[in-house]
Order: C-alpha cells, then sequence, then structure tokens
C-alpha cells in the first residue's frame, strides 16, 4: 500500500510531506502571509456582490442585541461562494491557504470600521438603533498584551457604554455617571467575593 504524498504548491522546490497535517504545519510557519488568491476564481457580478453585503449587514445587525449578555465576541456564519467572498474581501485578505483552502480577513481597531464601511457602502453597517436613545453598535479594537484586569475593565466600559448612552444629535453623552461608578463598584465587590 502506497502512502499519499502531499507537496507544498508554493514552495519553489515543492516540498513533500507524509501528512496532510506536516503540510498544514509548514504553510502555517513558512508562508504564513501568503495571500494570493487561486487562478480559478471568477469575478461576480456587481447586483449579486450587493445582495451579499446587505446579507452580510443584516446578519451584524442582528447580532446587536440590546442586553448587556449579548456584549463580548459575536460570531455569524452565511453561505457564500469562494468567488463571491474574493469578490468583496479580496483586497483585505491577509492569509490564503492552499493546503486548508481558507481565507483570513481580519479587521481591527478604528480605521477598520471606516474600511468596512467602504465595502459594505452603509454608514451604519455597525450599529442598531432601538429607540429611545438605545444603540447597540460594532466595538473593532486591537488585541494587546493587557492583563486579565484590564480586559475586564473594557468588557465593563463596554457594557456601561451600551447601556447607558443616549444620542443627541451627532453627540453621544453618559446619562448618569454616578449609576456607571456604582456597576463598577458592585462588580469589584462580587470579584473580591469570588477570590476569597
Amino acid at each position: 500500500m502506497e502512502t499519499p504524498i502531499f507537496t507544498c504548491s508554493l514552495c519553489e522546490k515543492k516540498k513533500t510531506y507524509k501528512s496532510h497535517g506536516g503540510l498544514q504545519r509548514h504553510e502555517t510557519l513558512k508562508h504564513y502571509n501568503y495571500n494570493i488568491p487561486p487562478s480559478h476564481i471568477l469575478s461576480v457580478p456587481e447586483h449579486e456582490l450587493s445582495h451579499l453585503k446587505k446579507v452580510m449587514v443584516r446578519e451584524v445587525g442582528k447580532r446587536l442585541k440590546n442586553h448587556h449578555s449579548a456584549v463580548g465576541k459575536q460570531v455569524f456564519s452565511i453561505h457564500c461562494s469562494e468567488h463571491a467572498f474574493v469578490g468583496i474581501f479580496g483586497q483585505y485578505i491577509e492569509r490564503y491557504s492552499p493546503c486548508g483552502n481558507f481565507y483570513r480577513c481580519r479587521f481591527k481597531g478604528i480605521e477598520s470600521c471606516n474600511i468596512l464601511t467602504e465595502i459594505f457602502k452603509n454608514k451604519q453597517w455597525g450599529e442598531r438603533n432601538y429607540g429611545q436613545g438605545q444603540i447597540s453598535w460594532v466595538q473593532l479594537i486591537l488585541n494587546s498584551t493587557n492583563t486579565i484586569e484590564d480586559n475586564q475593565n473594557c468588557i465593563n466600559q463596554n457594557y456601561i457604554e451600551q447601556e447607558n448612552y443616549i444620542e443627541q444629535d451627532n453627540y453621544i453623552e453618559p446619562e448618569n455617571q454616578n449609576r456607571k461608578e456604582l456597576i463598577q463598584t458592585n462588580r469589584k465587590k462580587k470579584k473580591l467575593k469570588k477570590n476569597k
């Protein structure tokens, strides 16, 4: 019985591996920044891409709940062809893996909101207005080497912003600073009780 051989299509010397996992490890280590889509990708009509962008915006909106338990990372998936995905996010693909057949796009930081606004052609893609001054929105932040406590403070701040902000014209300001301090104090007390 012959063992299958897996060949790296990205290397000039066409390195071979005994397993799919070995080839995947090689790609991850040596070709981590390879981002050129395969040549078989076809262009997709603009009206189809526009429809998919609207579906994505709608899916993001569904994840923007008006409750503190919905704060944090949100994940969704939609069915679309590889051709359509590359048509929408092609210039923002940071990694393509021929072995794993996956693409990676990451949007982090303030400038990413503007990039996604441009991609979706929708300024309100990342917010949902519940009326009476209650708005939930997407917040794209950079990964950092903060401690767990700093991350918890970020989560607490995000919760407070989502629950206590009202919109006045284009300026958003806290509704009640004392309530914010009270919530943070209560959380610190609960944290101390858990540690005892």
